[in-house]
């Protein structure tokens, strides 16, 4: 066996084997259980188990789950002879028998003497009621919906991290403490808490915590970012004088006000220490007001008027800019990172002064609608923006105000062109669907989906649908709404989940809220792992390959006849997948010189 690796853009482990005509065996070894296996329950996330195990050689493990309703097998590639495997998935009151396999090297194959056992839970009381409604599931992104549900209101408030399936059922939960939760490349979850960040493993196991170095951190958003830091927003207060409180007086008393705005903090996620720090006020009207100011109360860790109210703050990599989110100006401002010089602002113009005008962007093309109150902004593929669009009030001040009966929420896309400072709509899905309008007066997320194109919408407090009250019983209570729809210019809905927590009966109403929703590839992560077992057997003229993959990841099958020039012969998709190993045959190899076989893992 000869292995090497080469340097690429994306790292690739190569493993390489030799053919001529002769046949590449394994040594045939004992393989059998030296202890376990056992699985043990995770403390914090009762749907997950860590399934422990010792072999004498080193293997592979399968495990088969049989909750009584399905049946799913995992296959995990990695060798070892002392094995910690955690096994994710399960669903709520089921009784799960888990049958081990262990592999090794030489295809051994050892099953467990008996199924293990796991029986769990009901869900707990507090959650809310999850309804999957008829949709195109067959054409929704593969993966789960990872988001925090938060019920409050008269009765008992509670919050949870949860994952479901495409059928909406719940495969994995945990006690929240904070609004917005993301996957990491590891698998791993990243929370934005109260006064840090937490880096969780789906058995619930904290794994890494991060102090904050500028405080009060605003929990709204917490950002890794691929260079080793996290970007995040910290509120702070400014005192301002000749400010006016009152957007629907025109002309209002002023007088010197305590405003509340949102720095832009980077910090090291190395070190926890500061990077850098930004505070857009600086560069912006301090003055300026919409239909959402709204007074921080004196028991809040900060208070004053709440004027800018920013939610989330993104990087754009072309060229080392941030773009922040501030709801309460209903404007996405994209500047500098070295400078802090405004580059654009996106939103209604009316209110700003001269100084800024040259910043505003200008709308072209039909149809095209400004956003109100907005959420989470995403940079697309295609170089677009997208973001969610509460749309509270639909006007600036002194304009006429939507009602929020006869208003709608919505995704948007809009395409900005810095050159000459314009910027057009190119999709949206929230105004159209006549007949379901969906109305939510806070949070929210639009979220496109790399596989499918799709769009995954959070509809995060729905209030009204179509105008009426979404709970009929209970005027004022809101629910969450989940909508995935295709990126056509007609969208089509592929996936619409509800989340409510409600009893008429007993006239127990709770309102429940997610205030974003992502969708995960998988619940486990999928590393580039070196193909260590790679098998070549000649017979009939055909070259025979096996080896141990994952088969969430491509591979590539290569070969040389000098260990220089390689090509291409197959990859994952030719290969046939069985019990955790990728069969492929090559018949060119009849007739060739000796020739060299390699697996590439992309």
């Amino acid at each position: 066996m000869l292995s090497s690796a080469r340097p690429v853009a994306v790292l690739r482990l190569l493993w390489v084997a030799a053919i001529a005509s002769w046949t590449l065996t394994m040594p045939a070894r004992a393989l059998s259980f030296v202890s376990g296996p056992a699985f043990t329950p995770a403390t914090n996330a009762p749907l997950a188990g860590s399934l422990e195990l010792m072999t004498d050689v080193e293997s592979r493990v399968g495990a088969t789950i049989d909750d009584g309703e399905s049946v799913r097998t995992l296959y995990f590639p990695a060798y070892a002879t002392n094995h910690s495997i955690p096994l994710l998935g399960f669903k709520p009151s089921r009784t799960n028998a888990i049958t081990v396999t262990v592999y090794d090297r030489a295809r051994n194959v050892v099953n467990a003497a008996a199924p293990l056992l796991f029986v769990t839970d009901p869900l707990p009381s507090s959650f809310p009621k999850i309804t999957l409604l008829p949709a195109d599931l067959g054409a929704m992104e593969p993966g789960y919906s990872l988001f925090i549900w938060e019920t409050s209101g008269p009765g008992s408030a509670a919050a949870y991290t949860t994952i479901v399936d495409s059928l909406g059922e719940v495969v994995w939960y945990a006690p929240a403490g904070g609004f917005d939760i993301r996957q990491l490349p590891n698998g791993n979850l990243f929370a934005t808490l109260t006064a840090s960040f937490v880096e969780t493993d789906l058995l619930g196991q904290t794994v890494r915590t991060w102090q904050p170095p500028v405080l009060p951190l605003d929990p709204h958003d917490g950002v890794p970012t691929d260079h080793g830091t996290i970007l995040y927003l910290a509120d702070a207060l400014r005192t301002v004088t000749d400010f006016a409180t009152d957007p629907y007086d025109p002309d209002p008393a002023r007088s010197t006000a305590d405003v509340l705005y949102q720095k832009v903090v980077e910090m090291s996620s190395d070190k926890d220490t500061l990077v850098n720090t930004w505070s857009p006020i600086d560069v912006l009207d301090p003055r300026r007001i919409s239909y959402l100011l709204t007074l921080l109360s004196d028991g809040l860790p900060t208070a004053g008027w709440d004027t800018e109210h920013a939610n989330a703050v993104i990087e754009d990599p072309s060229d080392d800019s941030l773009i922040i989110s501030m709801r309460n100006q209903n404007a996405v401002i994209k500047f500098a990172r070295a400078t802090g010089q405004v580059k654009w602002i996106l939103g209604p113009p009316e209110n700003w002064g001269p100084q800024w005008q040259p910043y505003l962007l200008k709308p072209v093309g039909f149809p095209f609608a400004w956003q109100y109150g907005q959420h989470a902004p995403v940079l697309t593929s295609r170089g677009t923006l997208m973001l969610y669009d509460d749309g509270n009030f639909r006007a600036s001040p002194l304009q006429a105000a939507v009602i929020d009966g006869d208003n709608y929420s919505r995704a948007v896309e809009y395409r900005i062109n810095e050159q000459t400072m314009e910027v057009s709509q190119e999709w949206e899905y929230g105004s159209t669907n006549l007949g379901e309008w969906l109305y939510t007066g806070y949070m929210g997320s639009a979220e496109p989906e790399p596989k499918t194109g799709n769009v995954l919408i959070d509809f995060s407090a729905v209030s009204y649908v179509d105008g009426a009250y979404s709970v009929l019983a209970n005027p004022g209570t809101v629910m969450a709404r989940f909508r995935e729809v295709t990126h056509d210019p007609v969208p089509q809905v592929v996936f619409d989940l509800t989340l409510s927590k409600y009893d008429p009966a007993s006239a127990n109403f709770l309102n429940c809220t997610a205030y974003r929703v992502h969708r995960i590839p998988d619940l486990y992560a999928h590393p580039a792992l070196p193909v260590s077992d790679l098998s070549v057997q000649w017979a009939g003229g055909v070259a025979h390959l096996s080896f141990s993959g994952d088969a969430a990841r491509t591979y590539s099958i290569e070969t040389s006849v000098n260990l220089l020039d390689w090509q291409t012969v197959g990859t994952s998709s030719n290969a046939t997948y069985y019990a955790g190993v990728f069969s492929f045959q090559d018949p060119q190899a009849e007739g060739e010189p000796a020739r060299y076989y390699r697996v590439v893992t992309e």
